[in-house]
């Protein structure tokens, strides 16, 4: 195994080339500039407003409303109470 100063005088890079190759002043960009525009999360708020509607609709028609859509709106309130306000979609 070769080492820095060896890979240097091989590639006949100066110092200061060399420091530049291997230190980035610029910061990492991010893939997406916010949580709300990236598509591998889902908004925790705006699926629990979702399904409350729907479950205010189907009471108020008088449909049934199922214990597991009722448990996933409980979920979704406590999710958004321990203030985890983005899920990943997996």
């Amino acid at each position: 195994m070769r080492t820095a100063w060896e890979c240097r005088h091989t590639l006949n890079l100066t110092a200061e080339q060399l420091a530049e190759a291997y230190v980035s002043t610029s910061t990492i960009t991010p893939r997406y500039p916010n949580a709300a525009s990236d598509p591998r999360l889902t908004n925790v708020a705006d699926k629990w407003r979702t399904l409350n509607r729907q479950i205010n609709d189907k009471d108020w028609n008088g449909e049934p409303v199922t214990n597991a859509e009722r448990g996933r709106l409980a979920t979704l309130k406590q999710e958004l109470n321990d203030g985890k306000f983005y899920t990943p979609n997996f």
